[in-house]
């Protein structure tokens, strides 16, 4: 029994990694239709980001992240401007700023893998090593940090959408883009704010894996692959969705690793098989839009 527990928190701790990147898609899939596959990558640089700051540089934790945080915030904004908004304003068709963005995916990864080099750089986590037991709940401090600092954002993150103006507005724009404009939204402001919060969330994603994995330049791709499909899992509009997808994918990624009959690297292909399975079945995940409800 003490062993099940402990591989739940465990798969708890990675479904939390799954929903922060599935969180980083939503945040720019609702107000543009944009699907940016780069949030993986931006994890990643946010990985080596925690590396120079907290290894290299011995920042104190708290600062380190910060400054990573912010760094990759401004990443995302820029990503915007160069990337996105030009073809935009010219009238290019919906595909053409999802290529762009699969472009700049390119463009970070071949930036970290020449200037980092391909090994693997060790990243500290904030309590260190040690293990936390509970009764039967057991597992690493880190663990048990990702889930604090998950639900602390999912937490604001419906706070945001729910009770403040700008949230209103964020949805708004996911509902319907030229009434939003009519209204008075200024669609510039909310897409660039969508891919500085998107990049920030995936940095913190980046930051809370690279303890348990090292921060690597092919780490991002894993990440996209597994955050895409906890958000198609849970549902493209909703918040929790993003959560609750997360999580589920981990749950079966776990299990089918820990009991199913077949060969670990088989069992990486878990992602991939719920992503079909979900498409097929159920393409609107588990949680509908708020517009879709009844």
């Amino acid at each position: 029994m003490r062993d099940f527990v402990e591989l739940m928190v465990g798969a708890t701790a990675s479904g939390c990694i799954y929903a922060l990147v599935a969180l980083s898609y939503l945040l720019i899939t609702r107000p543009t239709g944009v699907i940016n596959f780069a949030v993986g990558e931006w994890a990643m640089v946010a990985a080596f980001g925690g590396f120079l700051a907290l290894s290299r540089f011995e920042l104190p934790y708290p600062v380190g992240m910060a400054m990573v945080l912010v760094i990759m915030a401004v990443v995302g904004w820029i990503t915007e401007r160069v990337a996105v908004r030009p073809l935009v304003e010219k009238g290019a068709p919906p595909l053409a700023p999802i290529l762009a963005l699969l472009g700049m995916l390119v463009v970070f990864r071949e930036i970290i893998s020449v200037s980092m080099g391909p090994d693997p750089q060790p990243v500290p986590p904030m309590f260190g090593y040690g293990r936390l037991e509970l009764g039967l709940v057991a597992g690493s401090y880190q663990s048990f940090f990702i889930i604090v600092v998950t639900a602390a954002v999912f937490g604001l993150a419906w706070y945001f959408f729910e009770r403040t103006l700008a949230g209103r507005s964020f949805e708004a724009v996911a509902i319907d883009r030229r009434a939003a404009a009519l209204m008075g939204i200024n669609l510039r402001r909310v897409t660039a704010l969508a891919f500085a919060g998107s990049a920030g969330v995936a940095a913190l994603a980046g930051l809370l894996v690279s303890p348990n994995v090292s921060a690597h330049y092919l780490m991002g791709l894993p990440l996209a692959i597994q955050g895409f499909t906890a958000l198609v899992i849970g549902g493209v509009g909703r918040v929790e969705g993003a959560l609750l997808g997360g999580l589920i994918l981990a749950m079966a990624e776990q299990l089918t690793v820990r009991y199913a009959p077949i060969p670990p690297g088989l069992a990486q292909g878990v992602p991939l098989v719920l992503l079909i399975v979900f498409l097929l079945l159920r393409p609107t995940g588990l949680l509908r839009a708020r517009e879709s409800r009844a």
